[in-house]
């Protein structure tokens, strides 16, 4: 009984204790001066109980039961604060916590400013970090959202998946400015150097943070890193394992669009000293939906004509049809339903209607059409054409369309006996001329028909008549001679309306498509109402499709699609058996088709995998690493295209690299010094898609050593300046002449094994697949006679009729016998089609343009007391295209990779990069540090700029070709030291004369242009040299208040320019110096080529009617009689620029739930000019752009709330075809999350929440709002 009491008073008091509750109550005070800390964070970990201090550091947390805690206090700036307490609380029944001054963000950790590890206070560099955390509250479509707050950053985006980003100014598509890294890793395009981002694979669930390094960098990083670093840095799995699953799902504010999709996967693990992870990200969605006015004007049959009517087999035009060619009978209509594009009752024709000819239904002449057969009464099909038999007739009898199908596909129409022994076509080309079937179907399906639509285009009551033909048709456009209703008379300018139709102002007063024909007014008061002259002209399509889907008639859709996909997966396996060794390697694949923008054309990159290898090695303070990024541009059958003009890009391109750094550190730490070396390899393979590296695959010698016998020149049908197959091979002889050619008339009557040839000697050879020269034994020589044909009747000839031809050889023009390329080692020697074509495509012309760059650098950082710091780096660059310092040896085909065939040559330092930079940080106390520096960077000229060789659009006739300036632009002269020009109209290159001048027009050859009176050649590119100052601030402004400044100027030497005309047209000096205006006032063009504009008016004038005075095109380069030169748009050194401004941010603690970010960046320039237009040009960035972030963190519940905004100031932009005003835009994103339980939490975003439609980049869409819903699963 005694034991029973007391306990159960005990219990009694338990129970009373453990029901009560209590309070905590304390202060929070700054441990180096016990100033109190007004709105620190005190929370009891693992509870919702929480508090935040007042302005006199006191806090006070209440309905806490009895228990053991751990309290937990921090605050922006301080170290954290833990410590286990016994609630009732009996120390003096207060808790005092002292927290210790730290500097900004202590936790946070850099290695991108100085490629080591170390403290973000410490960082030389204007710095900016996004956090996981700060990734994970968010959700996004891509990387690139999360940063386009950051100070100093341009985000511009175009698409869902699509952007791009710079520092401090000159954005365009696709900079090299702002080095990209990922882990350390070049997250480039090899081909070009240049960054797409949405190929970069990675997901926001692996990436540990995002830094941003600001200003130039080079002394580090070298070649492209001269406007700042950005590198994503991702989780090691040594550190973060587990398992997520994101799944994301919204949409765009646009009509009848498809679902964004967004699925991501993290899954990470830790054995024992290695760690594994994998992830990988799923994109599908509809893009914002846009037509940029070159791919409207490179889809409409008005500039390209109708394709379809060079492949419908019949007569439309251009051509009479071949005489005897059969009509189409009018049964062939039965069946058809007209205008559904189907071909209804399978006769090979699409929508053949009585239109096709003239009557009626009971009287009707059907057109010409291609029956496949060489028709009387003049015979003229190819030389070794084969010959219609009564066999073929037979089975063509059966079909009712008199149809006979060959093997390879083609069709022979209408057989009937009459065309036995007539030749018929059949893909091949028998008399080795190159042409294939021609004599055959004359008249039909020839090149020019695609202008024959049957319409009345321009309503003079004339149908296809010669002025709605060809290039007098497309030269009626942007010309204002006469007005449409003339001969040649002129549209006027025109434009693009949002539906894809053109309009045009050919009244001259500035609006397109109006009323001023029918309005009942005369609105040029000549006292006529609603006359011809007063109309804007209206095209006639005459119920035809405005949109042609297949610009280049190469069986592809190349109009835009905007349907998006994207797939991604990381792989990497790290290794860490004590803290002195890690070891890690990685491969990283994406998938992507998107729209891309690049300075030519928007491109659709379908199918374009992107593939990297990486390998990273540490031993203390050593550091190895080596990685492999290459390009593969997608399949045959979905390749990337150009969406103006369908030219089609193959990219198979490799970028290797090889990396070493080391660092010392010295007297406790004060004395820190780095060093490295840098080696990349670029190897691009482009074969002349995207670069002029295509000699190994064009068909041709370039070397001086092609076949004996062979063509040396082609007729350049499609005006692609590289041969097709197909095309008539030409000769050109020493004078210039050309003749046709024929592989049989150098042998005439000569023996097969007649030595009539001195040697492989034929420069520019074409391949043609036989064996001119005859010295190929690739054949089966059945009767070991020697020839290539059993030579039944032993007279050394070959015989029609009695001899055979073997195999690996075949008769051409009905009268030789050549061996030819077949693909099949005919003779068992193990060697295919040997001596055949020798000297073409050979390894030896392989002039893929391999780069080779070598960098050596180092950083030291001196802290000589406490408070200041020195730090100095120098990099030493070598660029292969730049400087001998060091020969690699290895351009050659097959050469050694392997350093030690290097060869350093110390009395060639020109060329050599010298980046060096000079620092100082002023440390007065904790949280407060200045910093002022110095540094000089460079960009080195890239593939695209040096190599560049691509068609970009046409021009009125002519061709419009971006080339890179590898040996400069040169202009070429005549014996007489004249510049000379192409006449188009005559196929000739002539002489100027003092009746010429020249025109540059813009990239946009609507813009009104610049006329110059001389030229001058282009040195090929140098490097662009910026040399920078910075004073910099990082440091605490109030108790809750941390903020940056830096402050900068920058002074650009040989900047380099967007894309710009290099080739001027050529137009009669009278345009220019006409008085229109009749005030006796003229304009002049002086001696030295200067312009003078005395007169405004007459100047402005001549702007607009430039094109009635066109006479041809500046001409480049080599130039061959017929071989028209192109107008090539180039890269140029601009001289000098001056950029300066200032990047600021704060960091605002408003209380224990709320906080905010603010940012601001302000840049000025000086204006500069383009050396050849004398035109200002823009430098693609905003003066004035600002951000915000107001984040809502409430302590009791798993929610977060943020507001981010960003203000844009308008700004112009020029970007090679792309130029405009950027206006201002104000966009506000806001993001929810919220943790469902641990397990599960959601994520919701609206980005630009009012839905402000506004354009970031010229040639891309109007952005308006999205919607996005992720849901994350974690294990």
């Amino acid at each position: 009984m005694k034991y029973r009491i007391p306990t159960f008073f005990f219990i009694i008091a338990t129970q009373i204790l453990w029901g009560q509750k209590f309070t905590l109550e304390g202060e929070v005070l700054d441990g180096s001066n016990n100033s109190p800390l007004s709105f620190a964070n005190v929370i009891l970990e693992g509870t919702s109980l929480g508090s935040a201090s007042d302005n006199d550091g006191k806090f006070r947390i209440e309905n806490i039961e009895a228990g053991t805690y751990t309290i937990f206090a921090s605050y922006m700036g301080y170290s954290t604060f833990k410590q286990e307490v016994v609630v009732p609380y009996t120390e003096s029944n207060k808790i005092k916590i002292l927290l210790e001054p730290e500097a900004i963000k202590l936790d946070e950790y850099v290695v991108t400013a100085s490629r080591r590890r170390e403290r973000i206070e410490d960082a030389p560099a204007a710095i900016s970090v996004i956090s996981k955390k700060e990734i994970r509250r968010e959700s996004n479509t891509n990387l690139g959202d999360y940063l386009k707050g950051t100070k100093g950053i341009d985000f511009t985006q175009s698409g869902i998946d699509s952007y791009n980003m710079t520092a401090r100014g000159f954005n365009s598509s696709f900079s090299s400015r702002l080095l990209t890294l990922t882990d350390g890793r070049m997250a480039n395009v090899p081909s070009l150097r240049l960054t797409a981002y949405n190929v970069i694979p990675v997901s926001f669930d692996d990436v540990e943070q995002i830094e941003v390094v600001l200003g130039p960098s080079s002394a580090l990083y070298g070649p492209n890193a001269h406007s700042g670093v950005l590198n994503i840095v991702t989780s090691s799995p040594l550190r973060s394992q587990g398992t997520k699953f994101n799944f994301q799902n919204g949409y765009l504010n646009q009509r009848n669009t498809s679902p964004l999709e967004k699925y991501t996967f993290r899954t990470a693990h830790k054995f024992n000293n290695f760690g594994i992870k994998l992830s990988a990200v799923a994109l599908r969605g509809e893009d914002w939906r846009h037509y940029n006015e070159d791919e409207y004007e490179g889809h409409s049959p008005a500039f390209i004509g109708r394709n379809n009517l060079v492949h419908n087999r019949v007569e439309d035009g251009a051509i009479s049809g071949e005489f005897g060619s059969p009509r189409m009978p009018v049964e062939w209509l039965e069946g058809e339903i007209d205008g559904n594009g189907v071909d209804d009752n399978n006769n090979g024709f699409i929508d053949e209607n009585l239109n096709w000819g003239t009557g009626d239904i009971n009287n009707w002449t059907g057109p010409k059409f291609g029956d496949g057969i060489d028709n009387p009464i003049f015979p003229d099909a190819e030389a070794g054409s084969p010959l219609v038999d009564s066999a073929m007739v037979a089975v063509a009898m059966n079909d009712p369309y008199g149809r006979y199908f060959l093997n390879n596909g083609i069709v022979l129409y209408d057989l009937s006996y009459d065309d036995v022994g007539r030749g018929y076509i059949d893909g091949i080309d028998n008399d080795g001329d190159g042409a294939i079937d021609e004599g055959i179907d004359k008249g039909i399906d020839e090149p020019g028909e695609i202008w024959f639509d049957g319409v009345d285009n321009d309503g003079d009551g004339e149908i296809d008549e010669y002025d709605e033909l060809g290039s007098v048709w497309l030269d009626r456009f942007g010309n204002y001679y006469g007005n449409w209703s003339v001969d040649k008379g002129g549209f006027g300018e025109y434009k693009f309306d949002k539906d894809g139709n053109i309009i045009f102002d050919t009244n001259r007063n500035d609006i397109y498509n109006d009323s001023w024909g029918n309005d009942g007014i005369d609105n040029d008061n000549d006292g006529e109402i609603d006359e011809v002259d007063e109309s804007d002209f209206v095209i006639n399509y005459g119920g035809l499709p405005k949109i042609i889907k297949d610009a280049n008639d190469d069986g592809i859709d190349d109009y835009p699609d905007f349907n998006v996909r994207n797939l991604r997966y990381d792989f990497r396996l790290d290794w860490e058996p004590n803290s002195d060794l890690t070891a890690s390697i990685s491969h990283g694949y994406a998938w992507a088709r998107n729209i891309n923008i690049t300075g030519i054309a928007r491109y659709l990159a379908d199918g374009w995998v992107y593939r990297y290898y990486q390998s990273k090695f540490r031993y203390k303070n050593l550091f190895i690493q080596s990685y492999l990024n290459t390009s593969f541009s997608g399949e045959s059958d979905h390749p990337t295209r150009n969406l103006a003009n369908g030219s089609l890009i193959y990219d198979r391109s490799k970028k290797f690299s090889l990396q070493l750094q080391h660092y010392i550190e010295r007297l406790n730490g004060d004395f820190r010094f780095v060093w490295g070396l840098d080696y990349f390899l670029t190897l691009p393979d482009t074969r002349g898609t995207i670069l002029s590296d295509r000699n190994m695959n064009d068909y041709r010698d370039n070397n001086g050593n092609g076949e004996a016998g062979s063509p040396n020149h082609y007729f350049d049908e499609d005006d692609s300046f590289f041969y097709e197959i197909g095309e008539s091979y030409r000769n050109i002889d020493s004078l210039n002449q050309i003749s046709n050619y024929s592989p049989v008339a150098a042998w005439g009557s000569s023996s097969y094994d007649a030595n009539i040839f001195a040697g492989d000697n034929v420069t520019g050879a074409v391949k043609d697949g036989l064996d001119n020269d005859r010295d190929s034994d690739d054949f089966s020589d059945v009767d070991g006679n020697g020839f290539p044909w059993t030579d039944n009747n032993n007279n050394g000839l070959f015989d029609v009729g009695i001899d055979a031809v073997e195999a690996g050889a075949k008769l051409i023009n009905g009268t030789h016998i050549f061996v030819y390329a077949d693909g099949i080692d005919n003779d068992g020697d193990g060697k295919i089609d040997e001596n055949i074509d020798e000297g073409i495509d050979e390894a030896s012309e392989d002039n893929r343009y391999k780069v080779n760059e070598f960098g050596a650098y180092y950083q030291l950082n001196w802290k000589i007391n406490d408070k200041l710091e020195f730090i100095q780096a120098t990099r030493l660059d070598v660029h292969d295209r730049l400087t001998n310092f060091i020969s690699f040896n290895n351009d050659g085909y097959n050469d050694s990779y392997s350093p030690l065939n290097w060869n350093f040559n110390f009395d060639k330092t020109d060329g050599l990069q010298i980046s060096p930079k000079f620092g100082l940080s002023f440390k007065p106390k904790e949280n407060q540090n200045y910093r002022l520096t110095w540094a000089r960077a460079f960009n080195t000229p890239s593939n695209q700029a040096l190599f560049l060789d691509i068609f970009v659009t046409r021009f009125s006739i002519f061709k419009v070709y971006a080339r890179g300036s590898d040996g400069g632009y040169n202009y070429t002269k005549n014996n007489a030291g004249q510049n000379v020009y192409y006449d188009p109209f005559n196929g000739l290159y002539e002489a100027m004369d003092s009746t010429m001048i020249y025109f540059f027009p813009s990239v946009d050859p609507k813009i009104k242009g610049y006329f110059q009176g001389k030229l001058s050649n282009q040195p090929e590119l140098e490097s662009e040299i910026v040399s920078s100052w910075e004073i910099g601030y990082k440091g605490r402004l109030a108790s809750n208040i941390f903020g940056t400044l830096d402050l900068y100027t920058s002074h650009y030497t040989s900047f380099v320019s967007g894309a710009s005309f290099i080739t001027p047209l050529v137009i009669q000096k009278s345009i220019l110096t006409d008085d229109y205006n009749q005030n006796g006032i003229t304009n002049i063009d002086g001696v030295d080529g200067t312009i003078t504009i005395n007169d405004q008016e007459d100047y402005d004038e001549a702007l607009d009617v430039w094109r009635q005075g066109l006479e041809g095109v500046a001409s480049i380069g080599d130039t061959l009689p017929g071989v028209p030169t192109p107008v090539v748009i180039g890269y140029l050194n601009y001289g000098e620029v001056d950029v300066w401004g200032f990047d600021a941010s704060l960091a605002i603690f408003l209380s224990r739930k709320w906080n905010m970010d603010v940012t601001y960046s302000y840049m000025g320039t000086t204006d500069f000019f383009n050396p050849l237009t004398k035109a200002e040009e823009s430098v693609n960035s905003p003066k004035h752009k600002a951000g915000l972030k107001l984040q809502f963190n409430p302590i009791k519940y798993p929610l977060t709330l943020s507001l981010n905004g960003r203000y844009v100031d308008g700004f112009d932009w020029s970007s090679g075809i792309y130029y405009g005003k950027i206006n201002a835009y104000t966009v506000f994103d806001i993001h929810l999350g919220y943790e469902i339980n641990k397990y599960l939490k959601m994520n919701f975003t609206v980005n630009n929440l009012l839905d402000h439609n506004h354009t970031e980049i010229i040639g891309g869409p109007s952005l308006g709002r999205i919607l996005m819903l992720r849901l994350e699963t974690k294990f």
